[in-house]
């Protein structure tokens, strides 16, 4: 979440939308469920997670463990991408996009055309923060400063070091 109007500044982050609310997360077993509530920061404190109003909404973004991403942007369009481990430094990702706003054949295609670019250019905008990570691996405890807009973040840590069974201090 606090990733996007930096990163994606132009894309989907635009709106200078730099102050992260929360974030609301909930953790179901292998699910992980996210509401966004980004604001313009005009010096009001971010709200905590227990001070946002219950979502009326589908989450945001819905990660199912081990590998699988899934956005909801409206009720009529969403994102799928699957992140596929190569070796340990590197995953492919997958991405698959539904939409059901446009159903005219050729309009259809066209737009769906459109929204493979978008996906394109927004990838290429995270892959550029991507191979400039270090450590290379991430972990639950590597020394990291977060923030509470880093929430989702430690829970999905969190989650996967569970899974791994807790016998990988570096994970």
């Amino acid at each position: 979440m606090v990733h996007l109007p930096f990163v994606h500044h132009n894309t989907i982050g635009r709106g200078q939308r730099t102050l992260v609310n929360g974030p609301l997360t909930r953790v179901q077993g292998d699910l992980i469920e996210l509401w966004v509530n980004n604001a313009q920061d005009e010096g009001q404190t971010p709200l905590r997670a227990s001070e946002l109003p219950d979502p009326q909404r589908r989450p945001f973004l819905q990660f199912h463990f081990p590998n699988i991403w899934h956005n909801w942007i409206s009720d009529d369009m969403r994102i799928m991408a699957a992140f596929v481990p190569v070796d340990d430094e590197n995953t492919l990702m997958y991405i698959r996009y539904y939409q059901r706003v446009v159903k005219l054949p050729v309009l259809r295609e066209l737009f769906n055309w459109v929204g493979a670019q978008a996906n394109l250019v927004i990838e290429r905008q995270d892959r550029r923060v991507v191979v400039t990570q270090r450590p290379k691996r991430s972990g639950l405890r590597i020394g990291e400063k977060m923030i509470p807009g880093d929430g989702p973040i430690v829970d999905y840590r969190r989650r996967r070091e569970e899974l791994i069974g807790g016998k990988c201090e570096k994970c």
